[in-house]
């Protein structure tokens, strides 16, 4: 039922219609635009259990956010005196016990005064310059070199955009040339238990601040990669990149 526990927000329709609700207003829809939208969107593609989850974590949202609308409040408060959310949760007992005390406290809450709305951020959304078939020199804190090819770009449903890059088995101070980079053998990384893979990682700016162009330098294009966009992969940020270097591949 895209659900992993018993709170509203518990939810993949929560999650999505959070994100989606929230992303209108950083970018300056009012709150009326934006709760159209989104309410057009989602009734549109949801079956009847789903618009149960849909209006009680929409109202929890909207209350959390300051902007609670009054006919998306009393949609929720229907749908909690009508006990047809409860439906779902039948099969087990427990869950529905814990489920149903759960509505009665979000009643209590979309009755309760709501805190006052503030302006929500403008999400950032990362995006990269890089195309498949790049390799960039990445400095050291030693001041030495690594190289890492871009296998492509990952495109999330977000509009995020990074690089997938594999790691080349070569550190030094003289970046090589185009035809020795397209020779280089990878860089197999090291769990913590000792066990060797041939891993991919995905890297993105944490924020605007999290650039890492000082440090980085396409220094050829067109080269030959050999693993593929397939998951599973490592993912994590510019500024974690130094750590994870020395983490999984006691480079420093």
């Amino acid at each position: 039922m895209g659900a992993w526990g018993v709170a509203i927000l518990s939810d993949d329709i929560a999650e999505d219609v959070r994100f989606r609700y929230k992303d209108l207003l950083g970018n300056d829809y009012s709150n009326e635009e934006a709760s159209r939208i989104v309410i057009e969107e989602y009734l549109n593609e949801l079956d009847d259990e789903e618009v149960t989850s849909f209006w009680l974590s929409f109202a929890l949202i909207q209350w959390k956010l300051g902007r609670l609308q009054e006919k998306v409040k009393n949609k929720a408060l229907q749908i909690i005196d009508s006990g047809a959310d409860l439906e779902r949760w039948e099969e087990d007992p427990k869950l529905k016990k814990k489920r149903e005390a759960v509505l009665y406290k979000l009643k209590e809450q979309l009755n309760s005064p709501q805190p006052q709305a503030k302006k929500v951020p403008k999400r950032f959304v990362s995006d990269t310059t890089l195309k498949a078939g790049d390799a960039i020199s990445y400095q050291l804190m030693s001041g030495e070199y690594i190289i890492l090819k871009v296998i492509g770009i990952i495109e999330q449903w977000t509009g995020d955009r990074y690089p997938l890059f594999e790691i080349c088995d070569w550190q030094g101070k003289v970046i090589p040339s185009k035809e020795q980079i397209s020779k280089l053998p990878l860089k197999e990384l090291t769990w913590e238990n000792g066990n060797k893979e041939m891993g991919k990682l995905a890297i993105f700016p944490a924020g605007k601040r999290d650039d890492p162009t000082k440090r980085v330098e396409v220094v050829a294009k067109d080269v030959k990669t050999i693993l593929d966009m397939e998951a599973p992969y490592i993912l994590f940020t510019w500024k974690e990149f130094d750590e994870k270097l020395k983490q999984f591949y006691h480079l420093k």
